[in-house]
């Protein structure tokens, strides 16, 4: 004989597989939390162990789809995001009160599931060991007279090296190839670093990511690499390096700098080098404009035309896309900082002059 089919009793089973699912993500939000209170085991069996060993499943997925695979996926997520609360509030507005809590509890796991993968694909590496530690670096010991050497010395290498630099357009593609083979092979220097997936694609448009206000980006769901191909060429090589170095397992915007510095600074080709020096300089300049303003005017001025030409050509490069959306996400991404282990939000990029500092200090003492 045939049964009728009861749709609430049907909807009722759904809901209860929703709360099994939330209960069993909230289970490994909790373990997620455990384990970020431990660097040293993030740093062994995460980082060093899993990470490199889960990268190859987005390699594999979409490491070699020719676009960024990543945007689209935060263009299906707000969609997985914004349906169901649209479908809650219009159930709500027809007084189906179960099938509007239905709804909200597929919001709610959404939510929690994305929120559980982000940490486990990519983003417990902000917990790790820092690299400061890992490299021996003692950046509490800096004094001032350090600094401003190293300042000086490293703003008459990047005058010297912009004059003898060839300063036509630069080929992206190449530089792309050329910093993910150098940085694939540098291991003796950054033993630290997964090298599954060292590979730098370009974002879906350029001009949109350029409206937000950034030079490039990780994906952590897909672990993909995006560069802004309209971005002034100047940094470009700094820019890839960085990237790829959230990549390759380090959190911290700042130690992607400092990783940056230390794979181009010594490079055959004086493009690099010069990328290197540019941006390291601006950062240190900016710590030092924080500190002392008429101090950091001082260093601005010794800088050459042409460097100064090339930080100008930036800035009225950025000006161009400055507006409401370039100010929401930069809050947007300050509190993502904060609440990822970075307290001192945007800010943290500029700690890259200590490492720096530390660092140079720390060969000149072994020569």
């Amino acid at each position: 004989m045939k049964t009728r089919h009861n749709p609430s009793t049907a909807l009722q089973r759904r809901i209860k597989r929703q709360y099994v699912l939330i209960a069993v993500t909230l289970l490994v939000l909790l373990l997620i939390h455990a384990a970020k209170q431990s660097p040293a085991w993030v740093e062994q069996y995460y980082s060093r162990l899993f990470y490199p060993a889960f990268s190859y499943l987005p390699k594999l997925l979409v490491g070699w789809v020719p676009f960024s695979v990543g945007d689209v996926f935060y263009f299906l997520l707000l969609l997985a995001l914004s349906l169901p609360i649209v479908n809650a509030l219009v159930k709500l507005f027809k007084k189906q009160w179960l099938p509007a809590w239905f709804r909200f509890l597929q919001f709610v796991t959404v939510c929690l599931v994305s929120y559980a993968y982000f940490y486990v694909s990519w983003g417990l590496n902000y917990y790790r060991i820092p690299l400061q530690q890992q490299l021996q670096l003692q950046v509490d010991r800096i004094d001032q007279a350090t600094y401003f050497d190293v300042l000086d010395r490293y703003i008459v290498k990047v005058n010297m090296l912009r004059n003898s630099l060839d300063t036509q357009a630069i080929d992206r593609a190449q530089v792309e190839q050329d910093i993910e083979a150098l940085m694939k092979r540098n291991e003796a220097l950054l033993p630290m670093l997964s090298r599954t997936q060292v590979h730098a694609k370009r974002p879906i448009s350029s001009t949109l990511v350029s409206y937000v206000g950034v030079t490039g980006y990780l994906n952590p769901f897909t672990q993909e690499v995006q560069v802004n191909a309209i971005a002034p060429g100047t940094g470009y090589p700094f820019t890839v390096a960085h990237e790829l170095a959230h990549q390759m397992g380090i959190g911290f915007e700042d130690e992607c700098n400092f990783t940056a510095f230390l794979v181009l600074h010594d490079h055959p080709n004086k493009r690099y080098q010069y990328a290197a020096y540019y941006e390291t300089v601006d950062y240190l300049l900016q710590s030092l404009y924080m500190q002392d303003e008429q101090r950091f005017r001082h260093y601005v001025e010794k800088l050459s035309p042409a460097v100064k030409s090339d930080y100008a050509a930036d800035r009225l490069f950025w000006q161009r896309y400055r507006g409401p959306v370039d100010r929401l996400m930069g809050m947007f991404y300050g509190n993502y900082l904060k609440h990822n282990n970075q307290p001192e939000g945007v800010a943290r990029y500029s700690l890259m002059a200590r490492l720096v500092v530390a660092w140079d200090k720390k060969n000149s003492e072994q020569q």
